[in-house]
């Protein structure tokens, strides 16, 4: 059955888990992904309930999937950070910016939990390697290179706008003279 528009059910929504209307609040801080948190009524809910205290908001990093076995100098694996985009490296151009190398890649999921549970950062998986950085792409397609993961870990509501977290490795571009 879909949801109902009536106002006496403007804070329940139909919940395809259990096949019945249940509370917005309840609906948001289920695990399950559905639809209904895409929709713009819960963003004014959710707003309305965080600041009232009932709800906290946490961030899942969900590994995405590695392409199969990956080629030794594969030009997509290097990128560089240029005015904030990032940008393939092509394998015969030089940059002053930094190059970085993709050791891999996580999706971000923004969840809601109970105020009891913890708000802390979740790694779903492996946590990545503490000799690379993160590497933050908004959905405007701007990117911020951070310092290391404990200043995402310690900030985490700085994943707000964040389509995918990169796990890079600074690596440095080096020429070889070859006689002619």
């Amino acid at each position: 059955m879909p949801a109902d528009s009536s106002p006496r059910r403007s804070h329940f929504v139909w919940c395809t888990k259990e096949e019945r209307f249940v509370p917005m609040l309840r609906c948001l801080t289920c695990r399950l992904g559905c639809d209904v948190l895409s929709s713009e009524a819960v963003g004014w809910h959710a707003a309305r309930w965080m600041a009232e205290g009932k709800i906290k908001e946490t961030y899942t990093m969900k590994p995405k999937a590695r392409p199969p076995a990956p080629q030794e100098q594969s030009p997509s694996r290097f990128f560089i950070v240029d005015n904030g985009a990032v940008r393939d490296l092509e394998p015969q151009e030089f940059s002053r910016a930094p190059v970085y190398e993709t050791v891999g890649t996580y999706a971000v999921e923004r969840r809601f939990v109970k105020p009891k549970d913890k708000a802390d950062l979740v790694y779903e998986g492996k946590k990545p390697p503490k000799q690379t950085v993160p590497v933050l792409v908004a959905h405007d397609g701007t990117a911020t290179v951070l310092a290391s993961w404990s200043d995402l870990e310690s900030n985490p509501e700085s994943l707000m706008d964040v389509k995918e977290v990169r796990v890079a490795r600074a690596v440095k571009q080096v020429f070889v003279l070859k006689p002619l």
